[in-house]
């Protein structure tokens, strides 16, 4: 090699490299989403801003295409979906994974103890930002969490007409996760575990009684024909389904196109919000032109119910406790209650 090869070969090798870095970077990603909801619910709308904004603000650099209604896998497989690289990104809830996913799942399953749609946003993003656990909990598992949705009160909502809790002995509940089957059962209801595509068809046949549910979901999955009768007892409230990214991609993603998503995800959360307690009115309405009724569950059966559930919290931290995990279990009751007053 001659003397001016030799001198020209480092930068001639740093040029390839940049070449090939540059080229990585401006890659086009096509990322697939697998979504547990309909299309029509104000979540999977703010999804839908939300994947056009990464690509409007990338460039075009990162596109995601969601696929609702558990079109790519029914929304207890999406876990291992993702895990096992058949899909890139999920939009689903905790609660259907609580073994695997034990301190995600406790916001999205604790009942009755919540009281305001902005305390959700308040408290996952505290818990994020304060708990480690949590992201090290979702890396485990291969994700990453984006942002989290939210919904309106869980009210109790049924096919028959009832006065109270009384009423609610031997009536049978839908319910999801750990805790709220054991909320169901201190009113003396027989729980009944449904996934969302189940609940039409479960009331209409009688397989379930009641359920908890929001106003405004009510409409978009036309529960208002088939149960009539909403009570103002709120049986859970939280922050609900997140959306989550493959580690692995995410990895793959380049620094600054990671924070656009991360910029992106925090609108998202805050549009989902104001979306979400803007649905509730407007639903309100056209439950009631949809021949639905509104009834006031007595003050002294809303105590009597939340009075009769066990202490969640302390079983929680309990559990966690045997699991390594009490530390931060504690925590995040700590800051649950001072996001509520509690």
């Amino acid at each position: 090699m001659s003397v001016v090869a030799r001198m020209l070969a480092p930068l001639i090798m740093g040029a390839m490299a940049t070449v090939g870095i540059s080229t990585v970077a401006s890659a086009q990603m096509n990322l697939r989403m697998s979504s547990q909801w309909t299309e029509n619910t104000i979540g999977s709308q703010v999804d839908k801003w939300w994947a056009q904004e990464i690509e409007k603000r990338t460039g075009g650099k990162v596109k995601i295409k969601i696929f609702f209604e558990g079109a790519l896998g029914k929304a207890s497989e999406n876990l291992t979906l993702i895990r096992e690289g058949a899909i890139d990104l999920t939009a689903m809830s905790a609660s259907y994974f609580p073994a695997d996913l034990p301190l995600h799942t406790a916001p999205n399953s604790i009942p009755m103890a919540m009281a305001e749609v902005p305390q959700a946003t308040q408290l996952i993003q505290r818990l994020l930002k304060e708990v480690p656990a949590l992201d090290e909990e979702a890396k485990k598992n291969g994700m990453k969490a984006l942002f989290f949705h939210h919904l309106n009160p869980y009210v109790l909502v049924c096919k028959p007409e009832i006065k109270g809790i009384a009423d609610m002995k031997g009536k049978k509940l839908r319910t999801w996760g750990a805790d709220m089957p054991r909320m169901a059962q201190a009113a003396g209801a027989v729980p009944v575990t449904l996934g969302l595509p189940e609940l039409y068809e479960s009331l209409s046949r009688g397989t379930v009684d009641c359920l908890p549910f929001s106003v405004d979901l009510m409409v978009n999955y036309k529960i208002f024909e088939v149960a009539k009768n909403v009570y103002d007892i709120t049986l859970w409230l939280g922050p609900t389904n997140g959306n989550w990214i493959s580690r692995k991609v995410w990895d793959k993603i380049p620094p600054e196109q990671q924070k656009i998503i991360e910029e992106v995800s925090r609108e998202a959360a805050n549009r989902d919000r104001d979306l979400t307690m803007e649905a509730a009115a407007k639903a309100v309405e056209t439950l009631k032109s949809n021949g639905v009724k509104f009834h006031k569950f007595p003050d002294a059966d809303k105590k009597a119910w939340k009075k009769s559930n066990p202490d969640f919290f302390a079983d929680f931290i309990a559990a966690q406790e045997k699991a390594g995990r009490g530390d931060a279990a504690r925590k995040m009751v700590q800051i649950w209650k001072e996001v509520v007053g509690g």
